[in-house]
C-alpha cells in the first residue's frame, strides 16, 4: 500500500514539477529575450531581417527583405537564402500590429512546449521511474543548446525543435495524422530538416513496421529538400554556387558535387580537417546535457547526423559552439535517445540482476543472443556458396513483401519506385561479383558479430554483481543525480558564451534617449542601421545594415535617406573603419547629422 501510494504521488508530483518547469521558462524567457531586446543588444542577423521579411509578407510582399550587408550583394527575397514556407503562418502573427516582441514570445513559447512530449514520451518508455520524466522535461529546458536558440533573435528553425517532438510523440501513440502533419510543418522550418525525416522514414519501415508510411515519407521528404536546394534557391541566388553559406564549406570543394567527390577519394580530410578539440568538445556538450545516457541508444543519434554533419564540416566556428540557432534539429534526438538510451540501462539492469524486464524495449543482451545463430546459418551458407539466398531472404523478400502490401493502397509512384529498387536488388544479387562480395562481408560481419558478442558476455559478468548490490530503486536515485550533476556542469561550462547573450541592464536613460533619435526617422523613410539599431527601424520596405548604404532593390537603386550607428555597440576592429565611413559621408556633403546622443548618430541624405 505505501508503495503504491508514493508511486501515486510521485506521479502527481511529476506533473506539477512539469507544470512549474514550462512556466517558469516560458516567464523568465520571454523576459530576457524582450529585455535584450528592449536593451538594443538584438541584432539585424537574425531579427532586424526576419521582422521586415514577416512584416512585408503580411503586407502581400511574400519573403522580400532588403535588409542586407555590404557582402551580400543577393535579390531581395528570403527565398535566396533559404527555403522556409513556415513563414507564411507566422506573419498572421502581425496580422493585427507589427512588433518583434511577438515573435520572440511566440519562439519562447514553442520550446517551452517542447518540453511536453519529452515528458511524456519519458513517461511512456519508463513508467517505473515517475520522476525522471518531469527531470528530462527540465534538461531539456535548461540544455545550453536550447537556451541560446530560444535568447539569441528569432529564426524559424527554432520551430522544429517542439515540431520534431510532436512526430515522434504522434508516431509513439499512432495518430499518423498528427505526425504527418507535424513533419510537414517541421520540414518548412528549413530545407535541410526533411533530410533528418527521410531518416525517420528509414525508421518507420525498420523499427516501427510501416513500410508504406516510411516509404512515403523518405520519398517525400528527398524530393522536398531536392526541389528546395536544387531549384528554389538556385533560382533566387544569383552566385555562381547557387548557395549563399557554401563558403563554409569550401576546404571541401567549390561545390557540393565537388565536395563529395573529395570526401569518397581523399577520406583522410575528415580526420586531418575535422577532427579537432573544438568539435569534439561541441559533441560533448551536446550529450552532456543528458549525462551520455542518449549515447545508449546511438540508432537514435543517426537522426541528427545529416545536421551534425552541417556543423562538424563547417568551417564556421559559430555551428558548432553549440549555443546558435544550428543546434536545433539535434537536440529533439538528443533527448529522444536519451530516453531511449535510459530504457535500455534499466532493461540490461534487469538482466544484470536476473529479474524479468516487463518492458518490450530493445535489448541489448537478449538481440545478441537472438542474433547468434542467424549467423552461424549465415557462415555456414557462406561456405556452402549459397550466400545468395540469404541475401534473398534478408533484403529481396521485405521488399517483395512490402510491394505486395503497398500496391492495393500507396499512389503508383511509390509502388514503381519500390518495384525499381526490387528490380536492382535482384540484378546486383544474381551477379557473380555479388555473390563474391556477399560471402566476404558475410564472414567478417560474423567474425566481427562474435566478438562483440564475446566482450558482450565478459561485460555483463562483471556488471552482474554490480547489477545485484544496487536495487532498481536506488539505480533510479542514481541516475536522477547523475542526470541533475551533469545537466548542471553542462550549463555552469557553457554560460560564459550564453551570457554574451543576456542583457545586463533594464532599460534606463540611455535607451530612451536612442529611442528619441529613432522617432525622428520617418516610417516610410529608407534607412542603413548599425546592427543592434536594426531591429527597430526593421518594419519599412527599404533598409541596409550599416555600413551598406543601398537596400539592393531594383525599384530603388538611390542611397538611403537615413544613417542611424550606435558607435558603442561597433566591434573593436571595425571602430576605426566606421568612424572613418561617417565622417567621409560628412565631409563629402551627401550627408549631414540630424542628431546625436548616447554615442549614436543620425544622419540624413542632404537631398531629403
Amino acid at each position: 500500500m505505501i508503495k503504491s501510494f508514493d508511486a501515486r504521488r510521485q506521479q502527481q508530483a511529476a506533473w506539477w514539477l512539469l507544470f512549474i518547469a514550462i512556466l517558469i521558462y516560458a516567464i523568465v524567457m520571454s523576459m530576457e529575450s524582450m529585455l535584450r531586446y528592449d536593451t538594443f543588444k538584438a541584432t539585424a542577423f537574425d531579427l532586424g531581417n526576419m521582422d521586415q521579411v514577416l512584416w512585408n509578407t503580411i503586407h502581400g510582399r511574400w519573403f522580400q527583405f532588403t535588409n542586407q550587408a555590404v557582402d551580400w550583394y543577393g535579390p531581395p527575397t528570403r527565398l535566396a537564402l533559404h527555403f522556409e514556407p513556415i513563414l507564411l503562418l507566422l506573419s498572421l502573427l502581425y496580422a493585427f500590429g507589427a512588433n518583434p516582441h511577438l515573435l520572440l514570445i511566440s519562439q519562447t513559447l514553442a520550446l517551452a512546449s517542447g518540453a511536453l512530449p519529452v515528458f511524456l514520451l519519458t513517461r511512456k518508455y519508463i513508467p517505473e521511474w515517475p520522476l525522471l520524466a518531469p527531470l528530462m522535461a527540465a534538461v531539456y529546458l535548461i540544455s545550453p543548446a536550447l537556451l541560446g536558440l530560444n535568447i539569441f533573435d528569432f529564426h524559424p528553425i527554432s520551430f522544429a525543435t517542439p515540431l520534431l517532438l510532436y512526430a515522434i510523440l504522434a508516431l509513439t501513440y499512432k495518430r499518423y495524422g498528427w505526425f504527418i502533419l507535424a513533419c510537414i510543418l517541421a520540414a518548412s522550418c528549413k530545407e535541410d530538416i526533411p533530410f533528418s525525416l527521410a531518416i525517420l522514414g528509414l525508421f518507420l519501415i525498420w523499427k516501427y513496421k510501416l513500410p508504406r508510411l516510411g516509404i512515403a515519407l523518405t520519398i517525400g521528404s528527398l524530393v522536398w529538400s531536392s526541389i528546395a536546394f536544387g531549384i528554389i534557391i538556385p533560382h533566387f541566388y544569383p552566385g555562381t554556387q547557387h548557395n549563399n553559406f557554401w563558403y563554409r564549406y569550401e576546404v571541401l570543394g567549390s561545390s557540393p558535387g565537388e565536395a563529395i567527390g573529395n570526401l569518397i577519394l581523399h577520406p583522410w580530410l575528415l580526420f586531418t580537417t575535422f577532427i579537432t578539440f573544438d568539435r569534439l568538445y561541441y559533441l560533448a556538450s551536446l550529450f552532456r546535457s543528458t549525462g551520455f545516457l542518449c549515447l545508449l541508444a546511438p540508432e537514435w543519434l543517426l537522426l541528427a547526423l545529416p545536421t551534425l554533419a552541417e556543423n562538424l564540416l563547417s568551417t564556421d566556428s559559430l555551428t558548432f559552439s553549440g549555443v546558435y540557432q544550428y543546434n536545433a534539429a539535434i537536440i529533439p534526438f538528443v533527448m529522444i535517445a536519451a530516453i531511449h538510451g535510459t530504457r535500455r540501462l534499466i532493461t540490461c539492469w534487469q538482466d544484470w540482476r536476473g529479474e524479468h524486464s516487463e518492458s518490450g524495449a530493445w535489448d541489448l543482451q537478449k538481440s545478441a543472443s537472438m542474433k547468434r545463430p542467424a549467423l552461424s546459418t549465415v557462415a555456414t551458407q557462406a561456405k556452402d556458396g549459397a550466400t545468395t539466398l540469404v541475401w534473398r531472404q534478408s533484403i529481396a523478400l521485405p521488399l517483395t513483401s512490402i510491394y505486395q502490401h503497398s500496391t492495393t493502397t500507396l499512389n503508383t509512384w511509390i509502388t514503381a519506385s519500390i518495384s525499381f529498387v526490387k528490380r536492382i536488388l535482384d540484378r546486383v544479387q544474381k551477379s557473380p561479383a555479388s555473390t563474391r562480395v556477399s560471402a566476404i562481408t558475410q564472414a567478417r560481419w560474423t567474425s566481427l558479430a562474435r566478438v562483440f558478442s564475446r566482450k558482450w558476455q565478459q561485460f555483463s559478468e562483471r556488471m552482474e554483481p554490480l547489477a545485484r548490490a544496487i536495487p532498481l530503486l536506488r539505480l533510479q536515485w542514481i541516475t536522477l543525480v547523475w542526470v541533475i550533476a551533469m545537466a548542471a556542469l553542462n550549463l555552469a561550462v557553457i554560460s560564459p558564451i550564453l551570457g554574451n547573450f543576456w542583457a545586463d541592464h533594464i532599460p534606463a536613460t540611455r535607451e530612451q534617449n536612442i529611442q528619441r533619435l529613432l522617432s525622428m526617422i520617418p516610417a516610410d523613410a529608407s534607412i542603413s542601421a548599425g546592427s543592434n539599431l536594426n531591429p527597430h527601424v526593421s518594419e519599412r520596405q527599404h533598409l541596409a545594415v550599416f555600413p551598406s548604404l543601398s537596400d539592393s532593390n531594383a525599384d530603388t537603386p538611390d542611397i538611403v535617406q537615413y544613417i542611424i550607428v550606435d558607435l558603442n555597440a561597433v566591434f573593436p576592429e571595425d571602430r576605426v573603419s566606421t568612424d572613418n565611413e561617417i565622417n567621409h559621408l560628412l565631409l563629402s556633403g551627401q550627408y549631414k547629422e540630424l542628431a546625436r546622443a548616447e554615442g549614436v548618430v543620425l544622419l540624413v541624405r542632404n537631398s531629403t
